[in-house]
């Protein structure tokens, strides 16, 4: 059961993940788009934190369906 509930809270996590990924993504087009290459980086850089929270979260995926 524990298992169970384990991997619905990470696929709600993988979800909320992906829904912020697709909404920084579109924001830093526009903002590519109206040339502003400032707020471009920032989003750019919020996107590679995102992409490292990923990256995290399927490891600890990994390692949980090996233990």
């Amino acid at each position: 059961m524990n298992r169970l509930a384990e991997t619905a809270t990470q696929t709600a996590i993988q979800k909320d993940i992906g829904a912020l990924e697709r909404h920084v993504l579109a924001s830093r087009d526009i903002a590519t788009q109206i040339g502003d290459p400032f707020l471009s980086y920032l989003l750019s850089m919020a996107l590679f934190t995102i992409y490292e929270k990923k990256a995290h979260h399927e490891n600890e995926a990994l390692r949980s369906s090996f233990s």
